[in-house]
């Protein structure tokens, strides 16, 4: 890493948390109007996360109409530049204040009420507030989520320590965190690992989503054959004012030892999910991406 970089890496954070305090004293309401016009801006400027928000719609509803899609992507990059303005709670607003932006939770019994001593992996998806859903289960009890780190050590530490205010215990994308993982999952502990996302902990294999093979991870297939555990998905949905929580059971055939075959229901399973509220899934993130593969999103 060259002289310039870490530099450019800190100033970057140092001024994300001035605009953060900046924005303390907004409501949630303003933050997120404040976002949606950012990512109104953002969708005409006609970027690469417009493109490649585009390019996905087109994979997964190929049978709507352009405009339709049209319409989906503006919504899509409106919701996710509001998860940007959402971080000033996330990393500014103090614990109880977050708190008061639950405003349903469905299926809080599958959390709670799980024999003494067995572990739990929670299943967020990019959809809605992934980090949101993270607070909230550090509320039921402590967790380790698996996360990317990123290649600088100046934002990793930042985002480590965001993060660590809420509760996490973060465990990173590689050998020592999956490590981790197993070991609070046989220690009764709770893990949260998101499975829409490209491998970075392990091998992967191709699977249907949305009508297209796209490359899956195969570590939560992996760790439900190593450690009996439950496994649920959880989302924090935008609503007016906050956010409604959703836990959810996974239907069994996600535990078929044929790791193609768990994957392929968890697919199907994430799909489920997103359909219903296609506007507030992460449509920019480079979903159907094989390695050494050609490029789609070029």
């Amino acid at each position: 890493m060259s002289e310039a970089q870490p530099w450019a890496a800190r100033l970057a954070v140092t001024v994300f948390r001035a605009f953060c305090w900046l924005l303390y004293p907004l409501s949630i309401r303003a933050l997120r109007r404040i976002g949606s016009v950012a990512g109104r801006i953002t969708f005409l400027l006609n970027g690469r996360a417009v493109r490649t928000t585009r390019i996905n719609l087109s994979i997964a509803y190929p049978d709507r109409s352009d405009a339709w899609r049209e319409r989906l992507a503006r919504d899509s990059i409106r919701q996710t530049a509001m998860i940007v303005l959402e971080a000033v709670a996330m990393w500014t607003w103090p614990l109880e204040r977050l708190g008061s932006l639950i405003k349903t939770v469905e299926g809080e019994h599958l959390l709670r009420d799980r024999p003494p001593g067995r572990g739990l992996i929670v299943m967020p998806l990019h959809l809605g507030n992934w980090e949101f859903i993270g607070y909230y289960l550090n509320t039921v009890a402590p967790l380790a989520p698996l996360y990317e780190k990123p290649k600088s050590a100046i934002v990793d530490a930042a985002l480590r320590n965001a993060r660590a205010r809420l509760g996490h215990r973060s465990a990173p994308d590689s050998v020592s965190g999956l490590r981790q993982l197993i070991k609070v999952l046989r220690g009764g502990g709770m893990v949260a690992v998101l499975p829409d996302q490209v491998p970075i902990v392990g091998s992967g294999v191709a699977a249907p989503f949305f009508g297209r093979e796209a490359f899956t991870m195969t570590l939560v297939a992996k760790l439900l054959q190593r450690v009996d555990v439950d496994i649920v998905f959880g989302n924090a949905i935008r609503v007016e004012g906050g956010f409604a929580i959703r836990i959810e059971a996974v239907d069994a055939a996600i535990r078929d030892p044929d790791h193609v075959a768990s994957v392929r229901a968890m697919n199907a399973a994430v799909e489920t999910q997103v359909r219903r509220d296609p506007e507030q899934y992460q449509w920019e993130y480079k979903r159907f991406r094989f390695p050494r593969q050609p490029n789609i999103y070029r």
